[in-house]
């Protein structure tokens, strides 16, 4: 088999794969393009061919000329935060919840092994992202593959934080820190108890989300100190983007506040920014909102995105990727005209959330990169067709082991997700 038909037969079968580990040099697929023999498609199988892209998107539009910026997600669980180890132990990290996975489905591959390995205390130097070598590392990979900044998930319950080790202490303090660009988003949500969880719905909740004006006041100043006055803080429009998750969920900030004290908050929040010697704060709404029926604009945001398109779904279903794809950029095209703000798209590598929840779960099967990267030219051709200023494409994610869309290389794809994106925005 050439290494083309190889590759295209990867994800199929977790039951006919039988791999430790994929050279570099064996995981880089060619360009997606329309040649018969890339991938390799099993019957019964539905594809993102390019043919299909050009039904949802409209590619008649120039790309040239126009620079995109690449952010990617970034969950910082791959280290121990004492707020986890006050519940799990010494030295916990959520690649416990990796190492116990699982197949749950037909054409499922679990467990997901990283190509560079988890973190273990008792061997010194494994993965830690809270390092700055390995934080570097991992800056390294990313910027010359063509991302710009991460937008890094971060964690504040009524002043109690967790996670930020991995940008405090590894991020910031790396070497080559300033290669890439950063940003936050506020990751309001309640934490549940998903390692594994018993079912969805009934996890107890370790870390309920709460909300207050002092509190909302508390953020501000912790935000503008420790991170908006970085010089690689990324910023739009010359002001720091601050990205909230939740906004109109349960236990959503909308929801608790309602939009004039909502938009107080964020007023007081840009003040205290002008304060400190800044433009202002661009705040980014990056999830939980219905489109035309959350009053974004009016409670005080500036920009919207979708954190995971197709994340979720139906628990115990699966979902072909490619017709995953397709909801996503559908969402793209339902949202932007609805919102009176700039609507930025996301391209998720993939999910299969059933590290966590078990045959509870829902998958998405068949993911391979062609089909990712043909689903990033549809993000580039959406931006341009819209004239969206400025050209901004988030991905989903550089690291969630425990949903199955990573960026970072794994023993299964190695870093062809990677050399997609490359291609698409290096060249």
């Amino acid at each position: 088999m050439d290494r083309r038909s190889f590759l295209g037969a990867i994800p199929l079968s977790a039951a006919t794969l039988n791999l430790s580990a994929i050279s570099k040099s064996a995981e880089t697929p060619e360009p997606a393009g329309d040649s018969p023999d890339w991938p390799l498609v099993p019957p019964g199988v539905d594809y993102f061919t390019r043919e299909k892209m050009q039904s949802l998107v409209e590619t008649s539009v120039s790309l040239n000329g126009i620079s995109y910026e690449v952010v990617a997600y970034n969950f910082p669980s791959w280290h121990p935060s004492p707020a986890m180890e006050k519940y799990f132990g010494k030295g916990w990290t959520e690649f416990e919840t990796v190492r116990h996975a699982k197949p749950w489905f037909e054409a499922e591959i679990q467990p997901k092994r990283p190509l560079w390995g988890m973190y273990d205390s008792s061997v010194p130097g494994s993965f830690n992202e809270a390092d700055p070598e390995w934080a570097a590392r991992e800056i390294d990979l990313a910027s010359g593959s063509g991302i710009n900044a991460f937008m890094i998930d971060w964690y504040w319950h009524m002043g109690m934080q967790f996670y930020q080790e991995q940008l405090e202490q590894g991020f910031l303090k790396a070497a080559n820190t300033q290669k890439m660009k950063f940003a936050v988003m506020w990751a309001n949500h309640n934490w549940p108890n998903c390692y594994p969880a018993p079912l969805k719905g009934r996890e107890a909740i370790l870390y309920p989300q709460t909300y207050s004006d002092a509190d909302m006041d508390r953020v501000a100043d912790y935000l503008i100190e420790h991170y908006f006055t970085q010089p690689n803080y990324w910023q739009i429009g010359g002001q720091p983007v601050f990205a909230i998750f939740n906004i109109d969920g349960d236990a959503g900030i909308l929801r608790h506040f309602g939009v004039e004290k909502l938009r107080a908050a964020f007023d007081r929040m840009r003040n205290r920014a002008a304060k400190a010697g800044l433009k202002g704060v661009h705040i980014q709404a990056s999830h939980v909102y219905r489109a035309g029926k959350t009053p974004l604009k009016d409670a005080g945001f500036d920009s919207a995105t979708h954190y995971h398109t197709f994340g979720g779904g139906p628990p115990g279903k699966t979902t072909e990727y490619a017709a995953a794809i397709a909801k996503g950029i559908n969402l793209w095209k339902e949202t932007a005209p609805q919102l009176d703000l700039p609507y930025f798209p996301d391209c998720p590598v993939g999910w299969d959330n059933s590290p966590r929840y078990g045959s509870n779960a829902h998958m998405v099967t068949n993911r391979t990169p062609d089909q990712y990267e043909l689903q990033l030219l549809a993000a580039k051709y959406f931006v341009a067709g819209r004239g969206t200023r400025p050209p901004i494409i988030f991905l989903s994610a550089w690291n969630e082991w425990t949903e199955d869309h990573c960026l970072l290389p794994d023993l299964i794809y190695g870093y062809s997700f990677l050399d997609a994106v490359r291609r698409q925005f290096v060249g």
